[in-house]
């Protein structure tokens, strides 16, 4: 069992085989996979003067926005794109979007779930692709957002 984890939390392991952004209720996209979920605090300096010492410690500083990046085949489905240009035409009010991140085990059960407030597409990235391979067209979608929760198992 890995140092850390209880008798229970070492059979309790997440696996997923498919991930979903969702946008009030609708699904907009299926994702097969998720390169990453990254959450960061900057720690700053601090230093704290008592009368017998001077301590260096560090605290918690400012909170960098987070980052979801999701990749799957890319296919004909627009909606995607669609919320993505509207962050780069500038229509804020219609970017920023309350969505959830829906992780499915293999037999379409969730098994976790993120809610992400004003949630944009900060970046789609569709991978190279010769004419005439037999080679899967990959995007790669970057998602910010202001607050991400796990909201649920």
């Amino acid at each position: 069992m890995p140092a850390g984890l209880g008798p229970n939390q070492a059979s309790d392991a997440i696996t997923a085989a498919r991930f979903s952004v969702t946008i009030d209720g609708y699904e907009i996209a299926s994702f097969a996979e998720l390169a990453g979920i990254i959450t960061e605090v900057e720690p700053v300096d601090f230093l704290e003067s008592t009368d017998q010492e001077v301590v260096f410690k560090k605290l918690p500083g400012t909170r960098k926005p987070p980052t979801i990046i999701l990749k799957r085949r890319m296919n004909a489905g627009m909606e995607l794109w669609a919320w993505h240009e509207a962050v780069m035409n500038g229509d804020i009010v219609a970017a920023r979007k309350s969505a959830s991140l829906v992780m499915y085990n293999t037999e379409g059960k969730p098994v976790a779930r993120y809610h992400m407030e004003n949630a944009w597409p900060a970046k789609i990235e569709i991978g190279a692709l010769k004419a005439g391979a037999s080679e899967v067209l990959m995007e790669t979608v970057t998602i910010v957002c202001e607050r991400l929760q796990r909201v649920a198992p």
